[in-house]
């Protein structure tokens, strides 16, 4: 490997033909400027000049070493400029990862509003649970990822609230066994919401997401609050996605928890009611997670704040599918 001081030296000594200006040029002296070319000399096992008197003049060896050098100078000042550009425009791969919901739900109108104004970025978009998500910005896999969890033992690891969310309970309208028949709601009015006791809710099939559900987990906690037991709620089905219990309750096989944000369409369109379980109201947050050890280019900070912004209003207002 070449030191770049002496390979300097030797374009200035090359493109000046004289040692004196070389070093001037480069602000050493003139034996520093000759130690350094005799040592790329020893290192080449070859002649680079000939000192004729005052005149230098580049050897065979000489004129072909100087155009590979001046070709990798000029790499190394494109590597430099290329660098430059990450942080200084809006392009590149931006790798991101998301939990289910905000990817199915929210991500989709930010990531097109964004691209239409930064289409030089390329987002990468990895979709799994919450703590996968935030072990893959944690390994610096991720620049960032929106997840339903708050916390962890790595200091590095920053979450900031991105959006509020309800968990509730969902059913079919024609559903058997749910108290209070409701009629089907105009066109873009949802039903309004069934209130059951627990007592009732345990005696109705349940559809449950596994148990590393962040959904499941916030749902079973506020019952514990309120003095209910999960676990005698009569589970007719596990499934492990948000898509298969809208899918599934939708058919009538069950009641089930969702997201207010995931349910939200089949709700306004009355494919689904919510059933609203007396003393018991389940909420959760999703947050950006970050790794404070990553350095970010301008494109993942950028994106990074359009998603904050792009989703401010359902942070300070819950969208209500139901009149409270």
């Amino acid at each position: 490997m070449f030191d770049i001081r002496k390979l300097d030296a030797f374009c200035k000594v090359f493109e000046l033909r004289s040692f004196s200006k070389a070093g001037e040029a480069l602000f050493i002296s003139q034996p520093t400027v000759s130690a350094h070319i005799q040592s790329l000399e020893h290192e080449l096992h070859v002649r680079l000049f000939d000192r004729m008197g005052r005149t230098v003049l580049p050897t065979p060896a000489g004129m072909v070493f100087y155009g590979h050098v001046k070709q990798a100078f000029a790499s190394l000042e494109a590597a430099e400029s290329a660098v430059g550009n990450l942080f200084s425009e809006v392009s590149g791969v931006i790798a991101i990862g998301s939990s289910t919901v905000p990817a199915y739900r929210v991500l989709p109108t930010v990531l097109t509003s964004f691209l239409r104004d930064h289409p030089k970025a390329q987002p990468n978009l990895i979709i799994g649970s919450s703590g996968s998500i935030v072990r893959k910005v944690q390994e610096g896999e991720l620049m960032a990822g929106i997840v339903g969890i708050e916390g962890s033992t790595d200091p590095s690891l920053t979450f900031s609230p991105l959006i509020d969310d309800d968990i509730i309970i969902i059913a079919a309208p024609s559903m058997q066994g749910i108290p209070q028949r409701l009629p089907l709601p105009g066109k873009g009015r949802p039903l309004p919401p069934a209130e059951i006791s627990f007592d009732v809710a345990s005696q109705l099939p349940w559809i449950m997401r596994e148990e590393s559900s962040t959904t499941r987990k916030s749902f079973e906690s506020a019952l514990r609050l309120a003095g209910n037991n999960p676990r005698t709620l009569a589970k007719r089905l596990e499934v492990d996605s948000s898509h298969a219990v809208l899918q599934y309750v939708t058919a009538g096989l069950g009641v089930s928890v969702a997201s207010r944000l995931d349910a939200h369409e089949a709700l306004a369109t009355g494919k689904l009611q919510v059933l609203r379980l007396a003393g018991v109201q389940a909420t959760r947050q999703f947050f950006c997670v970050t790794n404070n050890r990553r350095e970010l280019f301008p494109a993942a900070r950028m994106f990074i704040d359009f998603l904050h912004s792009s989703t401010k209003h359902l942070r300070l207002g819950r969208h209500h599918d139901d009149k409270r």
